[in-house]
Order: C-alpha cells, then sequence, then structure tokens
C-alpha cells in the first residue's frame, strides 16, 4: 500500500514515458518511498521549501536569489562584492546563494573597500581553467550582460561603491527568493522565521514566468585566443550553444557529457578510462572534460581541456570526431553506461541535507518545480540513442563554436580548422 502510494505521489507532474517507466518498477523502491517536499509562498512572494522530520540532524537553510548575478551586474563583480559581504554567500551568472538565512544588508563604505582588495587580489590568482569560462562566455555571447566576468575585472570591482549595491539589491523582490530547509525542524516555524527575515521585500507586480528575461542572450560564432610562447601549456575551451533549463533537449546534453566523460592524468587510470575520448586523448592532454551550462534562455556545451603547447593539434584532431560522432550514434554499451553515470550524478545531488537543500532551490527556481527523483531516473532511462542524435544535430553537427584558449597556443588550429571538423563528409 506504501508503495502505490508513492507510485502516485511520484507520477504527478511528470511526462507520460517517465510514468510508465516508473510504472514498470525498474525504479528502486527507496526511490520511489523518498519523502515528499513541502512547499508554501510568503504574502510578498518568497517561496518556502522545507524537507524536515529528521530530529537527531541540525536544520540546514539554504536560499537562491535570482535577479542577482553577473548577467545582473551594471558594473562589473557587484553581485560577487555583495555575495562576500553576506554571509556563505556564492554568486553565479544569474543568481545568489546564502548558506544561512539572514537579511540582506549592504555593508558598510569601509568593509566594501576591504572587500574589494580581497577581490581583486582573487581575480590575480585565479587558475587558467576558470578563466577560461570567463573568457568563453565573453565571446559567445558578445553585447549581452550574460557574457559579464563571473567575478567582475580588477579595474570594474575597484570602481563599485555602495550605492551600486543599493540600485543592485532594489531589483529584488519576494518572487525572485527561495528559502529550503532540511534536516530538523519544521515547515511552519521555517515559514515565520522566512516571514520575519524577507518580509520586507516587495511582492507582486512581476508576471514573468520561469525562463523568462529581460534580453534574450545570442550565441556568436567566435573565439578568443591569450598567446603566451613562454607557457608549456595551454588551456583550451570550446563550446557550442546549448539549452536553457527548460528546454528539451536539457536532458538529452547532460547525457551527452557522460558520454564524452573527463579526465585528469593524476587520477593513474590512464588508456583504461571508459569514455571513448577520453582513451583518445589520455595520452595528449593532461585533463579534459565536457561541460553542460544551462541558463534562463540558452547554454553552453562543449569540452574544456588542458595540454602540451606542441599537442593542441593532436588534441583537436581527436576531440571533434568525438563531439561530431553523437550526431551519428554510439554504441549500446556506450549509452547504457553514460545514463548509469547520468543517473550517479542525479541521485549524488540529493545525497545529504545540504546537498539537498541547494538542488530543491536550483529546480524550483529554474524548471518551476521540485522533480521526483522517481521522475528524473525515469527521464534518463526513457533516453534513447534517437534522442541524443537529435540534439547533438542541433548543437554539435555543422554548428558554429566558441573558443577561448590561453598559454602557449601556436599549434592550436585556427576557427576555420575547426569548425570545418564539426561535420562529417558521408556519402
Amino acid at each position: 500500500m506504501m508503495l502505490q502510494t508513492a507510485l502516485k505521489s511520484s507520477r504527478r507532474n511528470m511526462s507520460t514515458v517517465a510514468a510508465s517507466i516508473v510504472a514498470s518498477g525498474e525504479i528502486p523502491a527507496y526511490v520511489l518511498n523518498a519523502p515528499k517536499e513541502v512547499i508554501s509562498t510568503t504574502t510578498n512572494g518568497v517561496k518556502v521549501c522545507s524537507l524536515l522530520g529528521d530530529s537527531n540532524t541540525p536544520q540546514y537553510v539554504t536560499v537562491r536569489i535570482s535577479n542577482l548575478g553577473s548577467r545582473h551586474d551594471k558594473i562589473g563583480g557587484e553581485s560577487a562584492l555583495l555575495a562576500s559581504s553576506l554571509s556563505g554567500g556564492q554568486s553565479g551568472r544569474e543568481h545568489l546563494s546564502l548558506s544561512s538565512l539572514h537579511s540582506l544588508a549592504l555593508p558598510s563604505a569601509e568593509t566594501l573597500e576591504k572587500l574589494k582588495a580581497a577581490q581583486i587580489a582573487k581575480l590575480g590568482n585565479n587558475s587558467y581553467e576558470s578563466q577560461m569560462l570567463d573568457h568563453l562566455h565573453g565571446t559567445a555571447f558578445q553585447g549581452n550582460a550574460l557574457g559579464n566576468p563571473l567575478e567582475g575585472s580588477a579595474e570594474s570591482v575597484a570602481s563599485v561603491s555602495v550605492d551600486d549595491l543599493a540600485a543592485l539589491l532594489a531589483e529584488v523582490r519576494g518572487e525572485n527568493v527561495v528559502v529550503v530547509g532540511t534536516g530538523g525542524g519544521s515547515h511552519e516555524k521555517l515559514v515565520e522565521e522566512v516571514d520575519k527575515v524577507m518580509g520586507g521585500l516587495s511582492g507582486g507586480g512581476s508576471t514573468k514566468e520561469v525562463g523568462q528575461v529581460a534580453e534574450k542572450a545570442y550565441f556568436m560564432g567566435s573565439d578568443i585566443r591569450i598567446r603566451y610562447d613562454s607557457h608549456k601549456n595551454a588551456t583550451v575551451a570550446l563550446g557550442f550553444e546549448g539549452a536553457s533549463w527548460t528546454d528539451p533537449k536539457a536532458m538529452p546534453l547532460a547525457l551527452m557529457t557522460s558520454l564524452l566523460g573527463s579526465y585528469t592524468s593524476s587520477s593513474g587510470i590512464g588508456k583504461n578510462i571508459a569514455a571513448t575520448m577520453c582513451q583518445e586523448v589520455a595520452e595528449i592532454a593532461s585533463s579534459i572534460s565536457a561541460f553542460n551550462l544551462s541558463y534562463s534562455d540558452t547554454g553552453l556545451f562543449g569540452v574544456v581541456a588542458t595540454a602540451p603547447d606542441n599537442m593542441l593539434d593532436d588534441l583537436m584532431w581527436n576531440v571533434m570526431p568525438n563531439l561530431v560522432r553523437l550526431a551519428h550514434g554510439v554504441s549500446d554499451e556506450e549509452l547504457a553506461r553514460a545514463k548509469l553515470a547520468l543517473k550517479t550524478q542525479i541521485l549524488s545531488s540529493m545525497d545529504g541535507h545540504i546537498a539537498a537543500g541547494e538542488e530543491m532551490a536550483r529546480q524550483i527556481q529554474t524548471i518551476g518545480r521540485v522533480m521526483p527523483l522517481a521522475e528524473a531516473l525515469a527521464r534518463v532511462d526513457a533516453l534513447t540513442m534517437d534522442d541524443v542524435k537529435a540534439a547533438a544535430n542541433i548543437v554539435i553537427n555543422d554548428q558554429d563554436h566558441a573558443l577561448a584558449a590561453i598559454g602557449g597556443i601556436h599549434e592550436l588550429p585556427d576557427y576555420n580548422w575547426i569548425r570545418r571538423k564539426s561535420y562529417m563528409l558521408r556519402y
């Protein structure tokens, strides 16, 4: 009886295919019987979600705020500075997250100057990999705020004032805030606490749906190359226009990242790694990984790799066919392995109170609900090779790309060479 109840609860809001897989008994009972979250909305629009009831653990609270993040910066670096001024704050491209519930207070002018100095110092120590993603966004979304650097530049951060942070916070309304509680405690008490802390935010007056943005970001095929001939290695990020959070291609693209895999030479696995692309570049690159980044209206899908300066031609020679072959099909064994890896990743995202809180907050803001684990696993099981091929044909096959590279890149092929390798000539 308990299992039947869980089945009915999990089937709500599922696609027909996903619901049929759940009904077939292919989803483990411990997933079907997972506790259900409770969601309330305060009078000013703040969404409060809880997965509570474990009396043996403390309560963990995650706060996620949209209308903040580098995409909403007017100067550059304001959101990152604001996050630094708040306890446990982290800034993304379209949101700001907090690890505890507290009011959104502005820092003093003296505190802001200290935060600016710390952020400028941090920018100077960022790894090439993190710089690559900033550069990749900047060239892929030229002329749009989505291309803003995640933490600004040294020049923009230095010019930020308290008034700039105040202007940024003035755009935050109740409906931009999601608060998630996990662990111990009660939902009712959490709602009361949220009302006390976030009750001062204005509410109403906005009809924006999930996925709507003030200015759509348009992808532009282009590249940015920062050459240092003194460097013996280079880091390259190659990206194609991906999918938004609510795009039907989002799940197939997530599966494609599992198909491509990731590798680092420090793992000691070498060519024995499962993913075909990683096997082929194991003796070329020191690291490589596929990424799939989704945003409100668009996304980026691709790979980032680090390799010796004299191996970049070989690197691209092996990477491009592995990307393009996704549009033509992979073996059944590869597909099954990738599905298992993706389902493991989905389960890991809900493993632990803190991780579960962050994941539920993200889902509420990006897709408008918390997707049951049973549905998420069923959606992965329902994917076919045709779904992967269809997504790859739209995203990769004969499509423009964006590229960012830094280091000893004198042997990196030019844009047209890489563009030509984005399709196969088959007669």
